[in-house]
């Protein structure tokens, strides 16, 4: 299901970038730093005050072992954080430069692996879980700054403030002495409910730009 959800993104911005960058003449590439990784995108004009913008966020896997809290103090874990995502965002520049109102979606892959030995619902087991920050389509709204696309040439600063609406999901599978089903599904409700926290994710993000 993600190899079809970002395929589908791509093909969208391989249909509908080259047709922006036809009708607005002149357009922008850029690259990002922020809460959802490295960021590289194009923008372009559809119109005077509208742009649209594609951007491929990742992040190199990020890896560390230890005590997780969720599986008890004497937990030894390893955790990986992946996060890698294809952005589609229509910009609304209402004061016709500079300042922009931005909506769109993702296709958001970014996920968080752990694996090792913990605690499930007080039992000492070998844990391998798996929370994914996205089942779908994740929408974007936000606000931020940047050289809208056509109105200068040369070097730009652009940055975004917004909101990710994530719809996290956990899974969860263990095996020791004594651990039930029920062991496992009260465990992954508690990995759940601390994931649940996720569902409004930040996304700030500071960049450069150059416009053609």
């Amino acid at each position: 299901m993600n190899a079809i959800r970002q395929l589908t993104i791509i093909a969208g911005l391989a249909a509908l970038l080259p047709l922006a960058t036809q009708a607005g003449e002149n357009g922008t590439a850029y690259t990002q730093l922020g809460t959802n990784g490295l960021g590289l995108g194009y923008a372009a004009s559809v119109s005077p005050n509208w742009a649209l913008r594609g951007q491929l966020n990742y992040l190199p896997k990020q890896k560390f072992s230890g005590d997780v809290g969720d599986f008890g103090s004497g937990s030894n874990l390893t955790v990986e954080v992946d996060w890698n995502s294809v952005m589609l965002v229509g910009d609304w520049y209402p004061l016709g430069e500079g300042f922009r109102v931005s909506a769109g979606a993702l296709a958001n892959n970014n996920k968080i692996t752990v694996s090792g030995t913990g605690q499930v619902n007080g039992k000492t087991a070998t844990v391998n879980a798996e929370a994914k920050m996205s089942d779908g389509i994740t929408p974007y709204l936000g606000i931020g700054y940047g050289i809208k696309p056509k109105m200068d040439k040369g070097l730009g600063f652009n940055m975004d403030f917004g909101v990710m609406f994530q719809n996290p999901k956990s899974t969860l599978t263990a095996t020791g002495a004594g651990v039930t089903q029920a062991d496992v599904d009260a465990q992954n409700q508690k990995v759940q409910d601390a994931i649940n926290n996720l569902k409004y994710f930040p996304l700030l993000s500071f960049g450069i730009s150059y416009s053609f």
